[in-house]
């Protein structure tokens, strides 16, 4: 795909993300362990009562890294840090309610297997919210592609979740990833 292609998907990925909110099944994956990585609470420190300057948002490596915290996370079913990192916006979609995340997590294993082939990861910003986008087809569909999209705040907590896709993978993109390949720590 053509930087300036992939650029107007992720753009329209955005779009379409902020309208639906919450949108396809999820892609699932197994992989080991999460590395080691501090967690990032989703309460935030208790502000002083003094005015606090905003936070700058998140360069893009911190993005990238953040996002790949969370995906390894997700994808090995090692839900609690996440939804640990989810504020209430995010938990919203699942009724406030962990069993459900986690039912929802075992769904898409069970429906798409394991992340076979990364084809693109990015990082965008839409209204302050920065999203760690990873888009990959999966073991059990390898021509569909799903995006794994992550919305963070200023500190690296997530205040929008989803996954969205069902798209057909380009031929070129499905012999080989993009970015390198699967993912995998």
């Amino acid at each position: 795909m053509r930087p300036s292609l992939a650029r107007s998907r992720s753009a329209l990925l955005l779009t379409v993300f902020g309208a639906l909110h919450f949108a396809a099944p999820a892609s699932a994956q197994s992989v080991p362990a999460a590395p080691s990585v501090q967690s990032i609470p989703a309460t935030p420190p208790k502000a002083s009562a003094a005015a606090t300057p905003a936070t700058p948002a998140m360069g893009r490596d911190a993005v990238l890294t953040r996002g790949r915290q969370l995906v390894t996370w997700f994808y090995a079913q090692d839900l609690d840090p996440v939804w640990a990192a989810f504020l209430p916006s995010a938990r919203a979609n699942f009724g406030s309610d962990l069993s459900a995340f986690k039912a929802y997590r075992s769904s898409g294993v069970t429906t798409y297997g394991k992340e076979t082939r990364l084809l693109s990861e990015d990082v965008q910003t839409m209204d302050g919210v920065t999203y760690y986008l990873r888009t990959a087809t999966f073991e059990k569909g390898p021509r569909v592609q799903w995006t794994v999209a992550f919305g963070l705040d200023a500190a690296g907590r997530v205040v929008e979740f989803g996954i969205l896709g069902g798209t057909e993978a380009a031929p070129d993109q499905q012999a080989r990833g993009r970015n390198g390949g699967s993912f995998g720590f």
